[in-house]
C-alpha cells in the first residue's frame, strides 16, 4: 500500500527555519520514511512510533492505514546538533 505523508504544522514550522539545502535534504529523508514503516501488518488505528533519519533528527509520527495516511506530527533536533555546521541550521 502506498502511503501520502502529511506533516502536520509543526513539522512544517521546523522545516521553514532551515535553509533551502537542509529542507531539501530533510525532505528526502522524510519521503523515504514509509519503506522502513510495518505496514503489511495489521496495526491498530491511529499506531504512533517515532524514527531517527539518517541525519539524526527524530520525527514522530502517527500511521492512519485506512486512509493510506502517515502523518508527521513532531520533528525534533538530533541530540547533538554539533553534527551540522551552524549555518545549515538557520
Amino acid at each position: 500500500m502506498a502511503l501520502r505523508l502529511q506533516l502536520d504544522a509543526r513539522v512544517l514550522r521546523v522545516l521553514s527555519g532551515f535553509s533551502a539545502s537542509m529542507r531539501e535534504q530533510l525532505q528526502a529523508e522524510l519521503g523515504a520514511l514509509p519503506v522502513t514503516l510495518p505496514v503489511g501488518e495489521t496495526l491498530e488505528p491511529g499506531w504512533t512510533g517515532m524514527a531517527v533519519l539518517a541525519s539524526g533528527f527524530r520525527v514522530r509520527y502517527r500511521l492512519e492505514q485506512r486512509e493510506g495516511l502517515l502523518r508527521l506530527t513532531e520533528l525534533l533536533m538530533p541530540e547533538s546538533s554539533g553534527s551540522f555546521p551552524p549555518s545549515s541550521l538557520s
